[in-house]
Protein backbone atom coordinates (compact mmCIF):
# COMPACT_ATOMS: atom_id res chain seq x y z
CA UNK A 1 0.00 0.00 0.00
CA UNK A 2 3.07 2.26 0.57
CA UNK A 3 4.29 1.93 -2.96
CA UNK A 4 0.67 2.39 -4.40
CA UNK A 5 0.89 5.99 -2.11
CA UNK A 6 4.07 7.22 -3.21
CA UNK A 7 3.47 6.33 -6.62
CA UNK A 8 0.01 8.28 -6.77
CA UNK A 9 2.05 11.44 -4.61
CA UNK A 10 4.58 11.59 -6.82
CA UNK A 11 1.91 11.23 -10.10
CA UNK A 12 0.19 14.24 -8.68
CA UNK A 13 3.78 16.10 -7.88
CA UNK A 14 4.08 15.64 -11.68
CA UNK A 15 0.74 16.59 -12.87
CA UNK A 16 0.90 19.72 -10.59
CA UNK A 17 4.42 20.56 -11.76
CA UNK A 18 2.95 20.03 -15.40
CA UNK A 19 0.81 22.20 -15.68
CA UNK A 20 2.16 25.00 -13.39
CA UNK A 21 4.94 25.13 -16.09
CA UNK A 22 2.58 24.93 -18.51
CA UNK A 23 0.88 27.84 -17.17
CA UNK A 24 3.82 29.99 -16.21
CA UNK A 25 5.13 29.56 -19.94
CA UNK A 26 1.46 31.44 -21.20
CA UNK A 27 1.59 33.92 -18.69
CA UNK A 28 5.69 34.71 -19.49
CA UNK A 29 4.37 35.51 -23.46
CA UNK A 30 1.98 37.98 -22.08
CA UNK A 31 3.93 39.38 -19.77
CA UNK A 32 6.64 39.41 -22.69
CA UNK A 33 4.29 42.53 -24.09
CA UNK A 34 4.97 44.46 -20.84
CA UNK A 35 8.52 43.69 -19.86
CA UNK A 36 11.38 40.93 -20.49
CA UNK A 37 11.99 40.93 -16.85
CA UNK A 38 8.55 40.27 -15.61
CA UNK A 39 9.24 37.45 -18.50
CA UNK A 40 11.98 35.97 -17.18
CA UNK A 41 10.93 35.86 -13.51
CA UNK A 42 7.39 34.32 -14.73
CA UNK A 43 9.49 31.60 -16.08
CA UNK A 44 11.86 30.99 -13.46
CA UNK A 45 9.04 30.29 -11.36
CA UNK A 46 8.43 26.84 -13.89
CA UNK A 47 12.03 26.41 -13.74
CA UNK A 48 12.14 26.59 -9.80
CA UNK A 49 9.06 23.88 -9.51
CA UNK A 50 10.88 21.80 -12.48
CA UNK A 51 13.84 21.46 -10.48
CA UNK A 52 11.76 20.35 -7.33
CA UNK A 53 10.35 17.76 -9.68
CA UNK A 54 13.98 16.37 -10.51
CA UNK A 55 14.84 16.42 -7.47
CA UNK A 56 11.57 13.90 -6.23
CA UNK A 57 12.10 11.80 -9.18
CA UNK A 58 15.94 11.38 -8.58
CA UNK A 59 15.46 10.57 -4.84
CA UNK A 60 11.98 8.69 -4.75
CA UNK A 61 12.21 6.89 -7.92
CA UNK A 62 14.99 5.89 -9.80
CA UNK A 63 16.64 3.99 -6.92
CA UNK A 64 17.84 1.11 -9.70
CA UNK A 65 19.67 3.35 -12.29
CA UNK A 66 22.46 5.03 -10.17
CA UNK A 67 23.71 7.15 -13.65
CA UNK A 68 20.22 8.16 -14.30
CA UNK A 69 19.38 8.79 -10.94
CA UNK A 70 22.85 11.60 -10.13
CA UNK A 71 21.83 13.36 -13.44
CA UNK A 72 18.09 14.09 -12.65
CA UNK A 73 19.64 15.50 -8.78
CA UNK A 74 22.42 17.06 -10.13
CA UNK A 75 19.79 18.47 -12.64
CA UNK A 76 17.49 19.25 -9.95
CA UNK A 77 19.55 21.46 -8.41
CA UNK A 78 20.98 23.05 -10.90
CA UNK A 79 17.83 24.70 -12.03
CA UNK A 80 16.45 25.45 -8.43
CA UNK A 81 20.06 27.48 -8.34
CA UNK A 82 19.85 29.04 -11.28
CA UNK A 83 16.44 30.17 -10.56
CA UNK A 84 16.89 31.32 -7.42
CA UNK A 85 20.39 33.28 -8.18
CA UNK A 86 18.50 35.08 -11.71
CA UNK A 87 15.11 35.78 -8.72
CA UNK A 88 18.54 36.98 -6.52
CA UNK A 89 20.67 39.24 -9.16
CA UNK A 90 17.92 40.22 -11.45
CA UNK A 91 19.73 43.73 -11.94
CA UNK A 92 22.35 41.94 -13.86
CA UNK A 93 22.76 42.74 -17.61
CA UNK A 94 19.93 40.26 -19.59
CA UNK A 95 22.80 38.81 -21.64
CA UNK A 96 23.66 36.89 -18.08
CA UNK A 97 20.06 36.46 -16.54
CA UNK A 98 18.92 34.52 -20.35
CA UNK A 99 21.90 32.39 -20.20
CA UNK A 100 21.71 30.79 -16.90
CA UNK A 101 17.91 29.36 -17.43
CA UNK A 102 18.86 28.41 -20.92
CA UNK A 103 21.79 26.83 -19.23
CA UNK A 104 19.14 24.92 -16.95
CA UNK A 105 17.22 23.87 -20.16
CA UNK A 106 20.62 22.29 -21.60
CA UNK A 107 20.54 20.10 -18.62
CA UNK A 108 16.93 19.35 -18.50
CA UNK A 109 16.64 18.14 -22.04
CA UNK A 110 19.76 15.80 -21.46
CA UNK A 111 17.86 14.45 -18.36
CA UNK A 112 15.12 13.61 -20.52
CA UNK A 113 17.44 12.26 -22.96
CA UNK A 114 18.97 10.20 -20.10
CA UNK A 115 15.20 8.64 -19.03
CA UNK A 116 14.67 8.14 -22.53
CA UNK A 117 17.97 6.12 -23.63
CA UNK A 118 19.11 4.61 -20.33
CA UNK A 119 15.92 3.46 -18.26
CA UNK A 120 14.67 0.39 -20.17
CA UNK A 121 11.89 -0.61 -17.94
CA UNK A 122 9.62 2.07 -19.63
CA UNK A 123 7.69 1.49 -22.39
CA UNK A 124 8.61 2.46 -25.60
CA UNK A 125 6.48 5.32 -26.30
CA UNK A 126 7.10 7.09 -22.73
CA UNK A 127 11.10 6.48 -24.19
CA UNK A 128 10.17 8.07 -26.95
CA UNK A 129 8.27 11.05 -25.96
CA UNK A 130 11.22 11.36 -23.21
CA UNK A 131 13.82 11.40 -26.31
CA UNK A 132 11.80 14.03 -28.36
CA UNK A 133 11.37 16.19 -25.50
CA UNK A 134 14.71 16.12 -24.77
CA UNK A 135 15.91 16.63 -28.71
CA UNK A 136 13.13 19.69 -28.79
CA UNK A 137 14.79 21.04 -25.43
CA UNK A 138 18.44 20.67 -25.84
CA UNK A 139 17.85 22.32 -29.69
CA UNK A 140 15.84 25.19 -28.79
CA UNK A 141 18.33 26.20 -25.66
CA UNK A 142 21.51 25.84 -27.80
CA UNK A 143 20.38 28.24 -29.98
CA UNK A 144 20.93 30.85 -27.58
CA UNK A 145 24.60 29.84 -27.79
CA UNK A 146 24.50 29.30 -31.60
CA UNK A 147 23.19 32.45 -32.90
CA UNK A 148 24.31 35.02 -30.04
CA UNK A 149 22.50 37.70 -32.26
CA UNK A 150 19.29 36.45 -30.90
CA UNK A 151 16.67 39.12 -29.26
CA UNK A 152 15.56 39.11 -25.80
CA UNK A 153 12.34 38.45 -26.88
CA UNK A 154 13.66 35.51 -29.39
CA UNK A 155 15.30 33.80 -26.27
CA UNK A 156 11.95 33.78 -24.34
CA UNK A 157 10.24 32.45 -27.09
CA UNK A 158 12.56 29.72 -27.33
CA UNK A 159 12.51 28.98 -23.50
CA UNK A 160 8.56 29.21 -23.17
CA UNK A 161 8.19 26.90 -26.28
CA UNK A 162 10.70 24.26 -24.20
CA UNK A 163 9.34 25.01 -21.07
CA UNK A 164 5.53 24.34 -23.09
CA UNK A 165 6.91 20.71 -23.86
CA UNK A 166 8.55 19.79 -20.95
CA UNK A 167 5.01 20.61 -18.77
CA UNK A 168 2.91 18.68 -21.40
CA UNK A 169 5.71 15.63 -21.23
CA UNK A 170 5.41 15.65 -17.49
CA UNK A 171 1.36 15.65 -17.67
CA UNK A 172 1.20 13.23 -20.31
CA UNK A 173 3.61 11.20 -18.00
CA UNK A 174 2.01 11.75 -14.57
CA UNK A 175 -1.52 10.28 -16.19
CA UNK A 176 0.83 6.58 -16.96
CA UNK A 177 1.89 3.85 -14.89
CA UNK A 178 5.61 4.37 -15.52
CA UNK A 179 6.45 5.80 -11.70
CA UNK A 180 4.98 2.33 -10.51
CA UNK A 181 7.04 0.18 -12.89
CA UNK A 182 9.92 2.49 -11.91
CA UNK A 183 9.60 2.27 -7.94
CA UNK A 184 8.93 -1.62 -8.48
CA UNK A 185 12.02 -1.80 -10.35
CA UNK A 186 14.00 0.03 -7.77
CA UNK A 187 12.38 -2.29 -5.41
CA UNK A 188 13.39 -5.26 -6.61
CA UNK A 189 16.93 -4.09 -7.43
CA UNK A 190 16.88 -2.77 -3.43
CA UNK A 191 15.76 -6.75 -2.52
CA UNK A 192 17.89 -8.29 -4.70
CA UNK A 193 21.45 -6.35 -2.94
Amino acid sequence: MGDKSDASWIRILDNVVGLIVIVVAIVAILELAFSFIYALEVLLVGLLSMGIAWIVMGVYILRAYLFARLFMLITGIAAIVIALVDFIFISLPPDYLVLYPTMAMVLVGSSRLVLGFFVVELTLWIRMLQVMAGILTVNLAAFVFIFPGITFQGVIILLVISFMANGLVRLIVGRTEMKRKIMQTSEDASISE
